[in-house]
């Protein structure tokens, strides 16, 4: 009996220990529309103008296909960011004419706000 007890109370400390516990937010402006690939896996089939992902702290290789507004040219924007537990990193394509895009960090919130914690936010994609 103590043996399922303690079995249940480590089952119950660990579930959330394996949680997410931070995510990334990129938004391009509204004439734009862009892919997102997180560690070379495709998050977003459909182009959209945000993407919000949510993951375990580490290190992330970011790369985005996005439209420019101002050629009408696909262009691919590479960064390497490092994620930490309890935030949500908030990203924004930049686009200047003439120059190729550029991916900015703008803000960074706690995991606790109202945005984490709606799923309906988040692109949700069947396991394989």
């Amino acid at each position: 009996m103590k043996k399922l007890v303690l079995l249940g109370l480590f089952a119950l400390t660990l579930g959330p220990v394996l949680a997410y516990s931070s995510s990334i937010a990129i938004q391009t402006s509204k004439q734009s529309s862009m892919q997102v690939y997180v560690n070379g896996k495709l998050y977003n089939k459909q182009p959209e103008n945000f993407v919000r992902v949510k993951g375990n702290p580490g290190s992330y290789k970011i790369e985005v296909k996005v439209l420019n507004p101002y050629d009408k040219e696909w262009y691919m924007v590479r960064q390497a960011v490092r994620i930490e537990k309890g935030f949500e990193y908030y990203y924004k394509i930049e686009f200047s004419e003439g120059q190729r895009p550029k991916l900015k960090a703008i803000r960074t919130y706690p995991v606790y706000s109202h945005y984490f914690l709606n799923p309906a936010l988040y692109n949700r994609h069947p396991t394989s």
